[in-house]
């Protein structure tokens, strides 16, 4: 029971980061250009770069912290003190402005050294990384990881990973479908949610040093 419980409350938590429907008009512009064939493979590399990533970081990253003498509770409010900022900044603005910032700034990198060529490449960086599994994500797994185990992380993770994946496939439908205003809706209520969970990590981790 406390496992599912566990599961439950790190899913919401990573669902309010991680969930593509605000971004949505960020992923068409990254994928909408290239040939329906090569957008699904750019797809499906970017979840399982997501995947492969993100589990790496809930398995290893807390014992990687703990060996430069981090704890549970400095993580608790560096990751809580991460998550509240970008919170903020989607509550004022929106993630999808965010989100089609760090596109632009990693395209550009990108082509300045040549190596923005291969259609492929997209999907790693930076549909994957930082699109989708951004600062903010990385900072809940690393934290969730540590506080609550890591099966409920992977199991919370992989229900999200399952979504976002059945969301991008059909990107530009859903987009079609929901509309701008419940785009910007829905990314407005989960940014709510996610400061509400930030300050709850923070007190939590002052609390306890």
């Amino acid at each position: 029971m406390q496992l599912l419980t566990d599961s439950w409350e790190v899913f919401v938590l990573l669902f309010a980061i991680m969930s593509l429907l605000p971004i949505l008009p960020v992923v068409v512009s990254v994928v909408g250009e290239l040939p329906p064939e090569r957008a699904r493979r750019t797809m499906i590399t970017a979840m399982i770069t997501v995947a492969v990533v993100g589990a790496l970081l809930a398995l290893f990253g807390g014992a990687f912290l703990r060996s430069w003498g981090a704890s549970i509770d400095d993580l608790r409010v560096a990751g809580g003190s991460i998550l509240l900022i970008f919170a903020i900044y989607d509550l004022l603005f929106a993630r999808a402005t965010r989100k089609a910032a760090a596109h632009e700034m990693q395209s550009s990198t990108f082509s300045l050294e040549g190596e923005f060529d291969d259609d492929d490449g997209v999907g790693i960086v930076p549909l994957a990384i930082p699109i989708i599994l951004g600062p903010a994500g990385m900072a809940a797994l690393l934290v969730t990881a540590e506080t609550r185990g890591d099966v409920p992380v992977l199991l919370a993770f992989g229900a999200n990973v399952l979504i976002n994946t059945v969301i991008l496939l059909n990107a530009a439908r859903v987009a079609r479908l929901l509309g701008r205003p419940i785009i910007r809706a829905s990314g407005k209520v989960m940014g709510v949610f996610l400061a509400a969970l930030a300050v709850s990590m923070i007190r939590r981790g002052v609390l306890a040093i």
